[in-house]
């Protein structure tokens, strides 16, 4: 019984350690087109086709 309970607790603190970094950058990504990058009021660059965000 305890050690189902402890195998448990392992596994959703596994699942928690793994999840956290991918939902904390998920807004971090930068818009990938023009258009996005416009309505996000970031200046679109050219050379790179890349966005960046005012801070």
């Amino acid at each position: 019984m305890i050690s189902k309970i402890l195998s448990g607790a392992v596994i959703a603190g596994l699942l928690m350690a793994v999840s956290a970094p991918v939902v904390a950058y998920a807004d971090d990504a930068a818009p990938k087109t023009k258009a996005d990058c416009k309505k996000a009021k970031g200046k679109w660059d050219k050379a790179t086709k890349s966005c960046t965000l005012p801070k």
